[in-house]
């Protein structure tokens, strides 16, 4: 159904084939996770590329693909030559190597075809999740929580960011994770000014805030929550702050609907906090499609005028940043379109102020 689904859109751009790079791409249409091969997929074969160190792997994980695999000291590339001569090859040029497009550009030319730059024919088929994606991204968040649940009564003075990153990944581990979606997060102090701060040797101090941001995978699908919290007692400014924000995310949550395009729900949000004056502080999109990628397209960008849609999968995290006043906050939930056009979180970790003792 996926293959049929791309044909049809590559029949609608007049192209014969697509190459398709894109690792998480070539995952969705043949189910290969190598880390290395190429999928061609034209109008009536779908044909993987791979080397002797995939082959197996090929065989055990595809079904209705023909595994191509190259002799040593072969390349990939130039094992297509007989499969796309003379025709008109679409490539992604958002992800490939410039090496890669270098090889196909002069084989593409040597063989008579035309190469033609494509942008998110894939990633708006992965866009719409199917009932199996949607049990994974389930499953994904589901662990999420547990491992907060399970992190937040170890938290003490003297830990260091990176003690607590750590036990994260080391907690979503155990609780089922395949691994980290990203660099776990964790920021204390005046670092939750900084949105993408690597974890540090910086010890939590009490009557802090604390950050965190982090992800697990669950049968390939990737989990993204963000939680802030007081680490004791913070200034009544911060956790003022922190209302209003989660205000604009609960406000940017509930006007998901059909009706509605993903560029508007970011605005919900940046009104809310532009009411407040704190628009200036939030820095970034209000969030990114889950899925396959921790973040894949969509994103709800102010100006994207892409229609919601049904088992479309989404983070909404608003944040607010004061490196002046040293503080950051941001709130960050993954959420499903459901049948009716309504946001359901899929990550239910409580998003109420939190304040931790820190005294224990």
């Amino acid at each position: 159904m996926r293959i049929d689904a791309l044909r049809a859109k590559l029949a609608e751009k007049k192209l014969s084939g697509l190459v398709v790079t894109d690792k998480m791409n070539r995952r969705y249409l043949c189910g290969f996770t190598g880390s290395n091969g190429l999928l061609l997929v034209t109008e009536n074969k779908l044909t993987l590329f791979v080397d002797g160190r995939y082959t197996e792997q090929a065989s055990q994980q595809t079904t209705g693909v023909e595994i191509c695999e190259i002799p040593i000291g072969s390349h990939l590339i130039e094992a297509m030559r007989p499969f796309i001569a003379g025709m008109k090859v679409g490539f992604e040029a958002e992800t490939i190597s410039y090496q890669t497009f270098t090889e196909l550009h002069f084989l593409m030319k040597e063989a008579n075809g035309q190469l033609i730059a494509t942008k998110n024919i894939v990633e708006s088929l992965r866009m719409i999740k199917s009932s199996e994606e949607i049990c994974a991204l389930r499953q994904a968040a589901r662990i999420a929580d547990q491992t907060l649940e399970r992190i937040m009564p170890m938290i003490r003075v003297g830990m260091t960011e990176l003690d607590l990153a750590n036990e994260l990944d080391y907690r979503s581990k155990k609780l089922g994770s395949e691994g980290p979606a990203f660099e776990t997060i964790v920021a204390s102090g005046e670092r939750t000014a900084l949105p993408h701060a690597h974890a540090s040797q910086k010890k939590l101090e009490a009557n802090e805030l604390i950050m965190i941001d982090f992800g697990t995978i669950y049968d390939g699908y990737y989990s993204d929550i963000t939680r802030t919290i007081g680490f004791g007692e913070v200034k009544p400014e911060i956790r003022e702050t922190y209302e209003i924000l989660l205000a604009a995310q609960k406000s940017a949550v509930q006007k998901v609907s059909f009706n509605k395009t993903l560029g508007e729900i970011d605005q919900v949000a940046r009104q809310a906090l532009r009411k407040e004056g704190l628009e200036d502080h939030f820095s970034h999109n209000l969030g990114h499609g889950i899925g396959l990628s921790c973040h894949e397209y969509p994103a709800l960008a102010p100006e994207n005028e892409l229609p919601i849609q049904a088992n479309m999968t989404f983070t909404i995290e608003p944040g607010v940043y004061f490196p002046k006043e040293k503080f950051g906050i941001r709130i960050e939930d993954d959420v499903l379109v459901n049948e009716l056009g309504n946001a359901e979180l899929l990550t239910e970790f409580s998003k109420e102020w939190i304040t931790i003792d820190c005294n224990r």
